[in-house]
């Protein structure tokens, strides 16, 4: 709460008008307080200049009375100065110090015992004033005489309430000039500002400031309006060019669309128009291996078997192009999917299948990602099938799998022991049909790693590998902690 009333916080016109009258305050109080302060100083000066010229004309009367020692003289002398309301005390002296006369106040203070007494001047709230009295150039006594200066602190307080009664009245012109003086000020920027707020609001580049004058405000307005007409320039070419870049996608769209469906139309002619003569020549090169096998020498058998393995591999080659199809145009579903859990299953259907190799498979447990199950699926199948496959000619097979994460990634490393491959080939490792060894060491399509890169691709994610020749393969899946993708 205390720094909304900062002076920063506050609203321009009130900037404004507090900045002028507290330097106009400031300005008329040093003003009244120099004025107080020098008047103060010219009564002062006044009233001992009237109290000496008083002392003067007093002892001049009193000069002779005091020759004569006549002290009846000397008090009806001194007694005219009763009328004189600001005198306190008045005290007469003959020459050798002895009190011939005094004036003394209603409170009967005694007059000082010497005739020099140790202060004079203004001492406390009295002036002090001693003179010689002459006659001939000689000393003939002294007169003592003690004014206060209530006249003075009465003069000072009038003086005061006038000066500032005057000073009031003048802030209250200055409030009123103030008030009229700022909208010089904060009105274009106001309007300034009021313009900005309208065009953020409405969206409308059209709006231009008001200008007023040729001032720094005026150019700052100026400038203002000269930089929305360019935005409203370049917002047009956007809008221009959004329209252009829109039938260009609808476009590319419909172009991507005709691509599914022919895409569509492959699929399901590779499905169904290709399997068929694949299932036929299989079909009857089973039945001359079985039927015509006594009629076949060594070589046709072999011909014959050749024949039976290359249709089996089209077939795969086949169901390869159809997964690889189908993880790039299926949508995405994605949910949280437990890949310690999925590789489990997949490793249980791996020792099904082939289990004569002593085997150990080592996967960390409580691994969960955010994707699509059923395209992950295909990835890690892939991954660890090939794990499995290329750990077969060893000793013992061993297959690793752990996961790092951070705040935004987890990775995800399957690691064998198998025969690895060489580095400088690790760029063909995910395209299609591109093989780092010979069927005849391996069977194989080359699809699956390029599928595993499109699953992993799609899930905004990345892979990559490293090996050694002999040392095994380790593959890295780097995949978003959470993916929006649908």
């Amino acid at each position: 709460m205390i720094g909304r009333w900062r002076l920063r916080y506050w609203p321009l016109k009130a900037k404004l008008l507090f900045l002028t009258l507290f330097t106009s305050t400031l300005g008329i109080i040093l003003v009244s307080a120099s004025l107080i302060v020098v008047e103060n100083q010219n009564y002062r000066q006044r009233l001992a200049s009237e109290l000496h010229v008083i002392a003067g004309i007093l002892a001049e009367q009193s000069a002779a009375a005091l020759v004569f020692e006549d002290s009846n003289q000397l008090t009806s002398i001194i007694s005219s100065l009763r009328r004189i309301g600001t005198i306190r005390q008045v005290c007469v002296f003959d020459a050798a110090g002895s009190l011939m006369s005094s004036l003394n106040p209603p409170e009967s203070v005694d007059c000082p015992s010497t005739i020099e007494p140790s202060q004079m001047g203004f001492v406390g709230d009295y002036y002090q004033l001693s003179v010689p009295v002459t006659l001939d150039n000689e000393t003939v006594g002294h007169l003592y005489l003690i004014s206060h200066l209530r006249a003075l602190r009465a003069h000072i307080q009038t003086f005061i309430v006038v000066v500032f009664g005057i000073g009031a009245l003048i802030q209250l012109a200055l409030v009123f000039v103030a008030f009229k003086l700022q909208r010089v000020v904060s009105q274009p920027i106001l309007a300034l500002s009021g313009t900005a707020e309208r065009i953020a609001q409405e969206q409308d580049y059209s709006i231009r400031a008001p200008v007023s004058g040729n001032d720094e405000l005026g150019r700052l307005g100026t400038t203002f309006n000269e930089m929305i007409g360019t935005i409203e320039q370049q917002n047009r070419r956007i809008l221009e060019s959004r329209a252009g870049l829109e039938l260009i996608v609808e476009d590319r769209t419909s172009q991507l669309s005709l691509a599914n469906k022919e895409l569509e139309a492959f699929s399901y002619s590779v499905s169904h128009d290709l399997r068929q003569p694949l299932r036929a020549i299989d079909g009857f090169g089973q039945a001359l291996e079985e039927d015509c096998a006594d009629q076949l020498n060594e070589t046709g058998k072999d011909y014959l078997r050749r024949i039976r393995a290359a249709s089996v591999r089209m077939g795969s080659l086949i169901d390869g192009l159809l997964v690889l199809s189908r993880v790039t145009r299926q949508p995405l579903e994605n949910q949280r999917v437990n890949i310690s859990e999925m590789l489990q299953e997949i490793t249980e259907e791996l020792k099904e299948i082939s289990y004569s190799l002593p085997t150990d498979i080592r996967i960390q447990s409580g691994i969960w990602v955010i994707g699509d199950g059923r395209m992950l699926r295909i990835a890690f199948q892939n991954l660890l099938e090939n794990a499995w496959k290329y750990s077969s000619k060893e000793a013992q097979r061993v297959i690793d799998v752990s996961a790092t994460s951070d705040s935004r990634f987890i990775t995800i490393a399957i690691c064998d022991n198998g025969v690895g491959f060489n580095m400088k080939y690790v760029n063909k490792l995910f395209v299609a049909f591109n093989r780092l060894h010979t069927p005849s060491e391996f069977g194989g399509t080359g699809i699956g790693l390029a599928t595993v890169y499109r699953v992993i691709r799609r899930h905004s994610g990345d892979i990559s590998a490293k090996s050694e020749v002999g040392k095994g393969a380790s593959f890295y899946i780097k995949l978003p902690v959470l993916t929006d993708q649908h």
